[in-house]
């Protein structure tokens, strides 16, 4: 049996496992976690997958290696089209020459590519919050925010492999939003992502640490008016999802969504921009799978939803 191999790249963290049979779902066996590389380039991220992979397949042999990246990529999932916080990976023929660099250290492996988010998405529906479900929405709220969405039982990934990058939607203005990393202006991205948070809270002598941020809110007023416009930016995006999807349920993923009371918060928000015949079948869920699901979504790409 060929090894299947998921890995999921993020701004603060890379995860990988061997991704196995677990009664009607899958597994991640021997989880690990390192941090991404400092250079956040290409060569560095393609050293840090083969070191991943080596660990957990023998030279020699042959593995399928699935691989989440937070951005956008082309509609065959082979090539990064814009890595929004990274550098010098855009419009790298990523697979191949991740593949490539395993051939050289005695690995086949058959490489795809794949948004993190709808690698979540992915996992969430084989064995997670997801399961059963043909219309839903996974938003992963970290050090970017991404989303994966599913209409009728299948990935929404649009006639060029870009859709459903949510963290892009234009929902802020223009005149205190405009630096985000992929080009354009105003996007939830930098409105709200911890990235983005701590950048701020660093400029105005706050902890830049959104944990730190969330848990002094009630007692600083400047922590608080920045989980508060955080806040507010997120409801408007999940409402606009809700809007456009119709979603069985929405459901939050990656690091942001962990933080205590950050569910209900968001819940009471999104209900205020709503339509009224929205609002009763409106299902905000916490991820159940947290940093696996992208794991389990990148190793499952091979026979995808």
């Amino acid at each position: 049996m060929i090894k299947k191999i998921g890995i999921d790249i993020g701004g603060h963290t890379i995860s990988a496992a061997e991704v196995l049979p677990d009664g009607d779902g899958f597994r991640p066996a021997a989880l690990t976690t390192v941090c991404t590389p400092q250079e956040k380039d290409m060569p560095s991220l393609a050293a840090a997958v083969r070191d991943l992979v080596l660990q957990r397949a023998e030279r020699g042999s042959r593995c399928f290696v699935g691989i989440g990246v937070p951005g956008f990529v082309n509609r065959d999932r082979s090539v990064i089209l814009r890595l929004t916080n990274f550098h010098g990976c855009d419009g790298v023929p990523a697979a191949l020459l991740i593949s490539e660099d395993l051939e050289e250290h005695g690995i086949s492996a058959e490489v795809r590519i794949e948004n993190d988010a709808n690698c979540a998405a992915l996992g969430e529906h084989i064995c997670g919050a997801a399961r059963g479900m043909k219309d839903f929405a996974v938003i992963t709220l970290g050090t970017g925010i991404g989303s994966g969405l599913a209409a009728n039982g299948r990935l929404i990934t649009g006639s060029h492999g870009m859709a459903g990058e949510c963290g892009h939607l234009a929902v802020c203005g223009e005149d205190e939003y405009y630096r985000c990393m992929c080009g354009g202006a105003g996007h939830l991205e930098e409105a709200a992502s911890a990235g983005w948070l701590e950048k701020r809270a660093s400029e105005m002598g706050l902890p830049a640490d959104f944990r730190a941020i969330w848990e002094m809110r009630g007692q600083n007023d400047a922590a608080r008016a920045l989980t508060e416009a955080s806040l507010n930016a997120i409801a408007r995006g999940i409402a606009s999802i809700c809007v456009m999807l119709d979603p069985e349920a929405v459901i939050l993923s990656g690091g942001m969504s962990r933080a205590v009371g950050i569910t209900e918060e968001l819940r009471t928000r999104v209900m205020k921009y709503l339509p009224l015949p929205v609002r009763p079948v409106f299902k905000l869920l916490l991820s159940e799978l947290g940093s696996s699901a992208a794991v389990i979504g990148a190793a499952s790409l091979d026979a995808s939803l």
